[in-house]
């Protein structure tokens, strides 16, 4: 089940666990999304949007239950972003040596724009990935109760 972070606690809590799962330190302009699992009521699922620059912003996904992605939080992730607050880009930043989030980010449809060599966590490089709302796959002429 899907539930949007609206109140301080929850965005505290997204940060929280922004910055233990994936080092992420989100921007006071954090705007979250929860996958909360409804037989155990656990947060399974964190979209995380920061660093809002024009009509872009950073996105930030982890998967705490380590269990499939579910489609229809993917499509909120994307719908949220670029329907709902209007947005053209989503970026986010990537270490080359992770390469489960890699792989991820590209399946969902991230292309990389650059690579800054060496300059991530152990050596890795830091991959700028982009996605742009017209090339949205999970988005076009989808819609989903939430």
């Amino acid at each position: 089940m899907i539930v949007s972070a609206t109140t301080p606690e929850q965005i505290h809590l997204a940060k929280e666990i922004l910055l233990r799962e994936i080092g992420v330190r989100a921007t006071a302009d954090l705007r979250a999304i929860f996958w909360v699992n409804k037989d155990t009521k656990f947060i399974d699922w964190v979209v995380g949007y920061d660093g809002f620059v024009g009509k872009s912003c950073q996105m930030h996904v982890v998967n705490l239950g380590k269990k499939p992605t579910p489609r229809k939080l993917v499509w909120a992730a994307f719908d949220y972003p670029f329907n709902q607050a209007g947005l053209k880009v989503l970026f986010g930043i990537v270490n080359s040596n992770n390469d489960s989030a890699m792989k991820f980010d590209t399946q969902l449809g991230f292309t990389e724009l650059s690579r800054i060599e060496g300059a991530h966590d152990d050596g890795g490089d830091i991959v700028l990935l982009t996605m742009r709302a017209d090339d949205c796959k999970w988005t076009k002429g989808k819609k989903y109760e939430i």
